[in-house]
C-alpha cells in the first residue's frame, strides 16, 4: 500500500519533470491554456488539477499518463 506521503512525492515529482519537459512553468500555462499563476499554484500545491493531467494526456499522446501525474484519482471522467 502506498502511502500519502509517497502520492505526493510521486505527484510533484512529475509535475517538475513535465515542467522541465515542456521547457518551464510560462511554457506549460501557454500549452495547456492557464495562467502562469495557476502553474505557480501546482508548484506550490505539488501537484497538477485532474483536469489538466488528462490535458497533459492527450497533448503529449500518453508520454505523461494522466495517472502518474494524480495517481491519488479514482476515476477519470473528461470535464
Amino acid at each position: 500500500m502506498i502511502s500519502a506521503q509517497q502520492i505526493k512525492q510521486m505527484q510533484s515529482a512529475q509535475l517538475i519533470k513535465l515542467i522541465n519537459w515542456v521547457g518551464g512553468q510560462s511554457r506549460l500555462a501557454a500549452e495547456l491554456g492557464q495562467s502562469k499563476q495557476t502553474v505557480y499554484a501546482w508548484v506550490k500545491r505539488g501537484r497538477i488539477s485532474a483536469s489538466a493531467a488528462i490535458l497533459v494526456h492527450e497533448k503529449t499522446n500518453g508520454e505523461f499518463d494522466k495517472a502518474d501525474l494524480r495517481p491519488d484519482v479514482i476515476s477519470w471522467e473528461k470535464p
